[in-house]
């Protein structure tokens, strides 16, 4: 199933905790979860791309838009 999230504007701190909130919230399955980050802030983008983790991110994919990173999820 496919979601997205959008943390534009948020700082770091608010988007881990928009994250975490949102994947402990979706129910058991697997996901493609698309983060738009944006890529004017690379605080933002470097956070989300190599800083984040949780257990039920399983993988990263860099995308060809740079404002964005895939998450798959399996919880």
């Amino acid at each position: 199933m496919f979601k997205t999230i959008d943390l534009h504007g948020y700082s770091k701190v608010e988007a881990k905790a928009k994250l975490i909130n949102y994947i402990n919230g979706l129910p058991k399955g697997k996901y493609e979860l698309t983060v738009i980050h944006g890529y004017s802030s690379t605080i933002l983008k470097n956070f989300v791309q190599k800083e984040f983790k949780h257990k039920k991110v399983i993988r990263k994919i860099l995308t060809m838009n740079q404002g964005e990173t895939i998450y798959m999820i399996e919880s």
